[in-house]
């Protein structure tokens, strides 16, 4: 039998004090085999999920937007962040962090019911330093010898 790599998804909303994460219906029906990733994949270098790469990931992409954000998605070498453009409330830019870079905030599409405001968190909200920990968990229960977690969403 080959080696497995598992991909984890791991939804860090507890980090803000909540219980859980929504994902979209057609990937929360996903079995194990959508969940296996190739060989090819393997990740090299150091990963964006421990502390000392991801606080610099995080400064970097904050000096360009400072508003609330609205989703932070954290991969193992790509960092997105959609925050509130604090010169036009009300709209939403994304960023993107990846190899020491961070790109030009480009106008964020939104999407679904509810309000803006009712969405947003403060990035000092989040524990960041738990995500080291979460992520390393997460591999220990899907799959100890070789998994790897894809993305962390908060």
């Amino acid at each position: 039998m080959s080696s497995r790599r598992a991909r984890a998804l791991v939804c860090v909303g507890y980090l803000l004090g909540a219980g859980g994460c929504e994902s979209p219906a057609s990937k929360a029906s996903h079995g194990r085999s959508e969940a296996v990733a190739s060989a090819s994949q393997e990740m090299s270098g150091p990963s964006l999920f421990s502390k000392e790469r991801l606080g610099p990931a995080l400064a970097a992409l904050r000096a360009k937007a400072s508003g609330k954000l609205l989703r932070l998605e954290i991969r193992a070498r790509e960092v997105t962040m959609q925050a509130e453009d604090p010169s036009s409330p009300g709209a939403v830019v994304e960023l993107h962090y990846q190899g020491g870079k961070v790109s030009e905030p480009e106008h964020a599409q939104l999407r679904g019911k509810g309000q803006l405001v009712d969405n947003l968190f403060d990035i000092a909200d989040v524990k960041l330093d738990a995500i080291a920990e979460v992520t390393r968990q997460a591999v220990a229960r899907i799959d100890p010898e070789a998994g790897s977690v894809d993305y962390v969403l908060v």
